[in-house]
């Protein structure tokens, strides 16, 4: 029984190898993920022990969102933001929520509009980082820097093209995704804000009024009763007239 060997390339076992190891990191960032998601629950409901303590914690849950402080804590790495940022947020939410009537659909949608603002900012911060980087490989003393490959150290290009190229396919799309998610939610949370238009249903009116700018037309049964009784006796005087040209 023999044995077939393939010859493979460099190129072909560097590509192989950089799927599996970004696959291989996709899985352990998803199970690092799955792991704290499922011990921060697990941490929360240990505190849960009796009925009182969970009526506790919903009342308390209600004041956290009543306050903006849950919307805030959801963002994420909240002990790593800013303090001018947070206090931002929270004002903008609060105001959103104040302009309302307070129900709950206008809440969410206040605390949605915030967390796309947010995440509209956190890009744009993003954006301004790698322009500083790109800036310094088209202006700095050196020039341009040769990105070369892990393995090998063969050159594979330059490092400013790799910069210039994740910011054309990757910061602004998701930039402008950012923007567009914004708009969407402000919008839709306008139209909910929105009174309804008055439904004028009109069978019999004694009196209408036709509004036009400066103008009021006023329109009542009695002038159309007249209008009516006017016109068939203009008609027959018009009919009994002699016309001008049997006159010649």
């Amino acid at each position: 029984m023999s044995e077939t060997t393939v010859e493979r390339s460099d190129a072909e076992l560097e590509s192989w190898y950089r799927e599996w190891k970004a696959e291989r990191d996709q899985r352990v960032t998803q199970m690092r993920r799955d792991a704290r998601a499922v011990f921060h629950a697990m941490e929360g409901w240990q505190r849960v022990t009796t009925p009182e303590v969970w009526q506790a914690t919903c009342d308390q849950a209600g004041q956290d969102y009543r306050s903006g402080r849950f919307s805030i804590e959801q963002l994420g790495a909240s002990r790593h933001l800013d303090p001018t940022l947070m206090a931002t947020l929270w004002g903008l939410r609060q105001k959103l929520v104040a302009e309302g009537g307070k129900t709950a659909a206008e809440s969410m949608l206040a605390d949605v509009a915030v967390t796309s603002y947010y995440n509209s900012l956190r890009i744009q911060r993003w954006i301004g980082d790698l322009a500083i980087a790109i800036e310094r490989e088209f202006f700095g003393e050196h020039g341009p820097t040769a990105r070369f490959e892990a393995r090998n150290g063969r050159v594979e290009g330059l490092v400013l093209e790799a910069q210039l190229e994740r910011m054309a396919e990757e910061l602004l799309p998701l930039q402008e995704r950012a923007n567009r998610m914004l708009l969407r939610n402000l919008k839709a949370l306008a139209e909910l804000r929105r009174a309804p238009a008055p439904s004028v249903a009109i069978g019999q009116a004694g009196q209408v009024n036709l509004g036009n700018g400066a103008q009021q037309v006023n329109l009542t049964q009695d002038a159309d009763r007249q209008h009516d009784e006017v016109m068939p006796s203009q008609r027959r005087r018009a009919a009994t007239k002699p016309n001008d040209d049997s006159l010649k």
